[in-house]
């Protein structure tokens, strides 16, 4: 990012949102079909950017890309299909095939 070198990048070196787009991008390279993400363990800034946030940093400013604005094409490009437990944004649901409920421990397609 920003011209910066990064054959000699390392974890050490890396952010929660940069750990997670390099995992992802690990099981990519090993053939993964499906990925299962919990959004009560992921950094925020890499699965949703709002509004106000795009407007305080502008984009050719921020290196991160949001899964949200990749997790459609990883499907239709790359065959991989994407599992998200999430509580904190509505922000996928343009972008989900299914989306899922659970309500007093019953799962309610909604």
């Amino acid at each position: 990012p920003f011209g910066k070198d990064t054959t000699c990048f390392s974890t050490l070196d890396a952010s929660g949102s940069t750990s997670q787009a390099g995992n992802i991008l690990e099981a990519m390279e090993m053939g993964t079909n499906v990925l299962l993400v919990d959004e009560d363990t992921c950094a925020t800034n890499f699965m949703i950017r709002d509004d106000k946030m795009v407007q305080l940093v502008a984009p050719d400013k921020e290196p991160i890309t949001p899964f949200v604005r990749k997790v459609r094409s990883m499907y239709e490009e790359h065959g991989i299909s994407s599992i998200l437990v999430i509580g904190g944004s509505g922000d996928y649901f343009d972008v989900a095939d299914t989306v899922v409920m659970m309500d007093c421990y019953k799962c309610l397609d909604v």
